[in-house]
């Protein structure tokens, strides 16, 4: 696979050298017109360095919720551009995911637990979108602090339930999507405050699930990794989602105006 990346990064730098004037203009173009076109440079260049980073560690070790790398990128292009070069970086997560799944270098993912790990990603990608764009456009509900603990905190518990029975009495792969669902949730419909407290909730639960199950004793290191990789992404859309909503009590004339521009 690394042969295959560096083979395209060749290739993109000879078509490059032969229309330099045109991606010269083109660039020109983007900063002054459009803030998608900045997003689809964003995207390709956050895609083209998950994809060295997936490719090294899998010849390694395949490092788990690898699909976190693109659910950071695509959190940020949504957030600093707009949604179809988040949409178009999601497209190129799927199909990196197919192609290093095994079987590995094809399309074709063999496990069943491989497709849900795709289709999770996908939900949770498509509701990052959707969240981070709706806040952009100002639509900003109206904080509830208890009301937000308490549906935190029925969340966490039916989700627990979800992860922890609903697939053949052991942990679903990749059950913290379902976390992320809620704190995403949370953050939009309530306020920041008890999505923090979700997501807090949410560690010590992951921690409660992980091997060996029923305790908070940590066995393998790559649990810990786990861990960390939904602590950032949580982390990071807590974090966003506060920024939209403040930007868009201020100026919620200017910030929607702004979201809507292509």
């Amino acid at each position: 696979m690394e042969r295959w990346i560096w083979e395209i990064a060749f290739g993109i730098i000879v078509a490059t050298l032969f229309y330099w004037e045109r991606v010269i203009a083109w660039i020109s173009a983007a900063k002054r017109n459009s803030a998608a076109s900045l997003g689809y440079l964003f995207a390709v260049f956050y895609a083209f360095f998950a994809v060295l980073v997936v490719d090294t560690t899998f010849t390694v070790r395949p490092l788990p919720r690898f699909d976190d790398l693109f659910l950071v990128g695509i959190a940020l292009a949504a957030y600093f551009f707009c949604a179809r070069p988040a949409a178009f970086l999601l497209a190129i997560g799927v199909a990196v995911s197919a192609w290093v799944l095994p079987p590995s270098d094809s399309f074709r993912v063999a496990s069943p637990t491989d497709w849900y790990r795709i289709f999770s990603f996908s939900v949770v990608s498509v509701l990052l979108i959707g969240v981070i764009t709706l806040l952009k456009m100002g639509a900003v509900r109206k904080s509830v602090f208890r009301l937000g603990y308490l549906f935190a905190t029925a969340y966490a518990a039916l989700a627990t339930l979800i992860a922890v029975f609903s697939y053949h009495s052991q942990p679903l792969p990749r059950f913290m999507d379902i976390f992320l669902v809620g704190i995403a949730a949370t953050a939009y419909f309530f306020a920041i405050t008890p999505a923090a407290y979700l997501w807090l909730l949410s560690v010590f639960i992951s921690a409660w699930i992980l091997p060996p199950m029923g305790s908070f004793a940590i066995a393998d290191p790559a649990d810990y990794y786990r861990l960390v990789s939904f602590s950032v992404v949580s982390a990071l859309l807590i974090l966003i989602t506060s920024r939209l909503k403040k930007g868009a009590a201020k100026a919620p004339s200017a910030f929607a105006a702004s979201a809507l521009r292509p």
